[in-house]
């Protein structure tokens, strides 16, 4: 590439010196022009321009045959038509120099300078506007019977302009004046021309820097010369002095650069690039002989009888046989069609279907019998051999070992049907057994059963311990199941989940007691030791399902029902827990249109100070009545809000409600009241909840710490920063922040160091029985002190009895909410209840 651009180098050098040297010789003749004029004796002269214009006639003529003589075999519509514009200029041009002044003339008209000149004119503007034509159609390749059009509209176009020069001569304008020189007319049809060539040069250039090629430097300089002639043809006082002469003499040069230019594009190249193909096709045998004798691949050649007539090394190697053993041999014997079991027929093997039908056939699993009698398993592709005439002569067969496939392949399916961790079968695996299973038990009329197994609180293990210790307890606990369940299918689903498979004769219950019993043992692990338990789902064909996804559906449904009901402990399918996930659903759906419908209202539960008994806050609760089903408690539609997200939507809803109903209640009068919102950890992962608070506080007029937010300690543990940022964000701008259900979530209280709160809501659990258990007494005492200790006010939720308002007293609770002030009510309701109570100021 280097070497052919260095080439190209020097050819524009050479072409741009040539071009040099023609201007030089312009600007000479332009700038000496009084001390070189001369004007030639009319029979000198007259010898040398029929020199110089037969040369280009001849040149002219020579692209017009040449491109007629190769166009049959190089169909291109630019070679085409170059031969149609050169034989049109080739013969105005030869009409030109017949009629020139002292020339013997044409047949029917004598010679003289105006006719001469139009023929020239003429002459020059159809090979300008033609050629600058050409540069925008594509080239393409075309019918051969168009060069017949083309020839025949050159002549045509010929005999027109010839009829109207010769016809017209008297009236035509004067281009050229004796003695004077150039008309003005002359002049302006000859800059028409230097524009047109100008303007092919410049998109010849172009046209080069895209594709340099050498026959377009040659074009180049042929218009380079063809405006330096016609410049020189503006500029002649007398059809014989030196300007003329140099014009002519150019002008030949150009057409000599023409013809070079189409010789090299037409001939020179693509003779150069079809040596080259050759070459490139012999170097290109040479390689293919090389691979063939080193193919890692056995080929075989078969004749129309499907005897073998060639073979390679690599199939000698293959087969054990030598190549003389199974020439002339049939091949069909040695083919087992796909199975240990040799074909039945011949027509059933795709080599004998490849010469039938004259189609190619890839087998990617087949056997060939080797010498020694063992299955060879391979892979092969049958290629028919067809010659000129469409018969097919044999066909060639290509295959290789593919043992080693084989036996990847099955590494891969064992891989697809077993989990990588603890090598059980994974889903994937037990629903096909589980689906084989059933059908055997159809058939035999008896009992399966799949239990679900999740264990408790395994991602405790892994944020304690690590995931690396929480890989080895999913190890052991897929060993203690192989233990517990020595002749049972054991799979793992994914994550800490696992099924066991039972048919036959068995006892459920007890198989899952013992499971529980002996998975809730000690664990050691690195010198630790780790407990776990684990919640188990039981459905059992065929009265939970009778097909393998309906069976491990209702056994999962099963296993959330024993979480539910407080973990480690086993749950049977049944039609309630049907229902319960039928109306999840339907929840799920007529939560989406509750918003849109104003379905969900908010109701406020006063919040009262322990001393003054004065109601000092308020707790907006969601409601949801449906028309159609009624009353939705509140855990019901939020879990599912927080499950599908719609809990962003709604807690947008209770927000801007709660707001809004603050503001109402501050403007008849009751302006110390504060209002607290609950928030879900998806609210706060939303990337412009602070900025929606800023924004419905400075709406409603609200100062920022009549708003109190409530987290639950589960969101208070959440380790993502930007949910930390969020919580510093609020109290940033004043909101206060209160730590829900203390008391019952994680035992951690570590996020109390990171996570600035204002008030702990005690849970209702707690206050339950506070009074009548001492243990929960003392805790909640505890909690209460614990809370002061830290500067945050305490809120005790459930207040429901007298003898509770009294314990709460006398360990110095800041406020209490319950049923025993009130339970939660409507905004109308709260109103009324504000005007009425007796600690109003």
């Amino acid at each position: 590439m280097a070497s052919s651009r260095s080439i190209l180098n020097e050819q524009e050098k050479k072409a741009i010196m040539i071009a040099g040297i023609a201007v030089l010789f312009f600007l000479i003749t332009i700038l000496f022009r009084d001390e070189l004029y001369f004007v030639a004796q009319a029979k000198q002269y007259l010898s040398i321009h029929t020199i110089l214009e037969f040369l280009s006639i001849t040149v002219s003529l020579s692209i017009a045959i040449q491109g007629w003589m190769i166009f049959p075999q190089h169909l291109s519509r630019y070679r085409l038509w170059y031969s149609g514009i050169f034989l049109i200029i080739g013969i105005i041009d030869l009409l030109h120099t017949l009629s020139y002044k002292g020339m013997p003339g044409l047949i029917v008209t004598e010679s003289s300078t105006q006719k001469a000149t139009w023929f020239w004119v003429a002459a020059r503007l159809t090979q300008a506007c033609m050629l600058f034509l050409i540069m925008f159609v594509p080239d393409k390749q075309v019918q051969s019977r168009q060069k017949k059009t083309v020839f025949i509209f050159s002549l045509l176009y010929v005999l027109v302009i010839s009829y109207i020069i010769i016809r017209y001569e008297q009236t035509l304008p004067l281009l050229v004046i004796d003695g004077k020189g150039t008309t003005n007319l002359k002049n302006f049809l000859e800059y028409i021309v230097i524009l047109f060539y100008a303007s092919t040069v410049l998109m010849m250039l172009l046209s080069y820097k895209k594709q340099p090629k050498t026959s377009y430097l040659d074009l180049i300089l042929a218009f380079v010369f063809l405006v330096l002639s016609e410049l020189l043809f503006t500029l002649y006082k007398n059809v014989y002095d030196v300007q003329n002469f140099l014009g002519h003499l150019y002008k030949g040069i150009s057409y000599i650069y023409f013809m070079k230019g189409i010789y090299i594009a037409t001939i020179k190249e693509p003779y150069d690039a079809r040596k080259k193909a050759e070459e490139e096709l012999k170097k290109r045998e040479k390689h293919l002989k090389t691979i063939t004798s080193s193919l890692g691949e056995g080929v075989i050649v078969l004749d129309k009888d499907k005897k073998i007539t060639f073979m390679n090394q690599e199939a000698e190697r293959l087969l054990g046989y030598q190549k003389e053993e199974l020439l002339e041999k049939a091949w069909f014997q040695k083919i087992h069609c796909g199975s240990e079991n040799q074909c039945a027929s011949p027509r059933e093997c795709p080599i004998h279907q490849t010469l039938e039908l004259k189609k190619a056939y890839r087998v990617e699993e087949d056997f060939y019998v080797r010498k020694d009698g063992t299955l060879l398993p391979i892979a092969y592709v049958s290629t028919p051999m067809i010659d000129d005439n469409g018969e097919v002569i044999g066909s060639v067969v290509v295959f290789r070992d593919i043992t080693e496939r084989k036996k990847y392949d099955e590494k891969i399916k064992y891989q697809a049907y077993h989990d990588a961790l603890t090598d059980l079968p994974n889903r994937r695996y037990l629903i096909e057994k589980l689906k084989n299973e059933l059908k055997s038990a159809e058939k035999h009329n008896s009992q399966i059963a799949v239990l679900y197994l999740d264990l408790d609180n395994f991602k405790n293990i892994n944020d304690s311990f690590g995931h690396v210790m929480g890989d080895l307890l999913l190890k052991n606990v897929a060993q203690r199941l192989k233990m517990i369940h020595p002749d049972c299918f054991i799979a793992r689903l994914g994550g800490d989940e696992f099924a066991v498979l039972l048919s036959g004769n068995f006892n459920v219950e007890e198989i899952a007691c013992k499971t529980i019993q002996i998975l809730s043992q000690p664990i050691k692990l690195e010198n630790k030791e780790v407990f776990v338990t684990t919640s188990i789902g039981i459905s059992v064909y065929p009265k939970d399902g009778d097909d393998e996804m309906t069976l491990i559906q209702h056994a999962d449904m099963a296993m959330y029902d024993a979480k539910k009901k407080g973990k480690n402990q086993f749950s049977f399918y049944t039609t309630k827990l049907e229902q319960q996930r039928t109306r999840a659903s339907k929840i799920e759906q007529l939560l989406r249109t509750a918003l849109e419908n104003e379905e969900i209202s908010v109701y406020y539960q006063p919040i009262v100070d322990a001393v003054s008994k004065r109601i000092i806050g308020l707790e907006a609760l969601a409601r949801w009545h449906h028309p159609e089903i009624g009353d939705i408690p509140a855990n019901e539609f939020i879990a599912v809000a927080e499950e599908n997200g719609l809990i962003v939507s709604l807690g947008k809803h209770i927000l801007i409600t709660a707001l809004q109903d603050l503001k109402h209640l501050h403007e008849i009068g009751f302006d110390h009241l504060y209002v607290s919102v609950n928030l879900s950890l998806r609210q706060l992962r939303h990337h412009d909840f602070t900025a929606l608070i800023s924004q419905l506080l400075q709406k409603n007029k609200l100062q920022a710490n009549y708003l109190e937010l409530e987290i639950t300690e589960n969101i208070a543990l959440c380790d993502e920063q930007h949910v930390i940022d969020s919580i510093q964000e609020l109290k940033d701008i004043g909101v206060r922040i209160a730590i829900d259900d203390f008391g019952i979530g994680y035992s951690s209280i570590g996020y109390l160091r990171t996570i600035s709160v204002d008030t702990l809501k005690i849970d209702k659990s707690f206050i339950f029985d506070v009074t009548t258990n001492p243990n929960t007494a003392h805790l909640t005492s505890a909690l209460i002190t614990f809370a002061h200790n830290l500067n945050l006010q305490v809120v005790a939720e459930g207040v429901e009895r007298a003898e509770q308002l009294y314990f709460l007293e006398q360990h110095h609770c800041d406020k209490i909410q319950g049923y025993l002030f009130s339970p939660p009510v409507s905004f109308e309701q709260l109103v009324s209840l504000l005007h009425n109570s007796p600690s109003r100021y």
